[in-house]
């Protein structure tokens, strides 16, 4: 599988996807890594094996969550793997951990067989209202001046959804804290699923109020790419 690796970063998984999908920290970190394989298949029922042994040895249900990428440019078909944790410091704890046990760095072994590690980005919740487990998200890359001002037009946002039949929806930034390339932010919508991503698209199209929403904000943001992307964790 042949791609810009710079551009794959924002199926994150998204990610969501993934991010504790339960409760957590107001702003939790986010681990994303590019895999780069041609077995999604073989890939993701090891990946399943290596939640099993992290959950023996850390305690955390599921900590690797993948994603593909669907309508996503060049980013579509694209696999990555989102990890998440309550802070950058827990997650080089776990990591550590990890790495002292001689069955996970086996299963390393096995991964090294089917895939290629492409690049890793950390990143810190600024917004977060959660997840959906196995869910879909629409993600968009953006460059922000103010960041403070962005994330009060994103409760603006929100309302919006909500007057328009989109309560479900749920939305998140992400500060890209290191690894950062050609953005300084990740905005996350998520759903349950991909037809309610594609029903929000058809009414970002359709509704006034959405176009006024894009141009109060031109001023400090700017749109590097967008995609939807849903959950294929096994």
């Amino acid at each position: 599988m042949k791609m810009k690796l710079r551009a794959l970063v924002p199926a994150i998984l998204a990610m969501t996807f993934s991010l504790l999908h339960a409760e957590t920290k107001a702003n939790p970190a986010m681990v994303v890594q590019v895999i780069l394989t041609e077995n999604n298949d073989d890939y993701l029922a090891l990946l399943a094996k290596s939640n099993a042994r992290i959950k023996a040895v850390t305690g955390i249900e599921q900590l690797r969550h993948a994603w593909v990428g669907d309508f996503a440019g060049e980013n579509s078909h694209g696999l990555v793997v989102v990890s998440n944790f309550e802070s950058a410091a827990a997650g080089e704890a776990v990591r550590d951990k990890l790495g002292k046990d001689a069955e996970m760095n086996d299963l390393l072994k096995e991964f090294a067989k089917l895939r290629k590690l492409g690049p890793a980005y950390l990143y810190k919740a600024m917004r977060w209202e959660g997840l959906y487990p196995g869910g879909a998200v629409f993600n968009t890359t953006v460059t922000l001046t103010d960041e403070a001002a962005y994330l009060k037009a994103l409760d603006g946002l929100k309302a919006i959804f909500d007057a328009n039949g989109f309560k479900d929806a749920k939305v998140n930034l992400f500060r890209l804290a290191s690894g950062r390339e050609d953005s300084t932010h990740l905005v996350v919508i998520c759903f349950a699923n991909r037809t309610r991503v594609a029903e929000l698209i058809d009414m970002v199209s359709d509704t006034a109020a959405l176009k006024d929403w894009n141009a109060s904000v031109a001023k400090i943001r700017t749109t590097v790419r967008n995609g939807t992307y849903h959950e294929v964790t096994k």
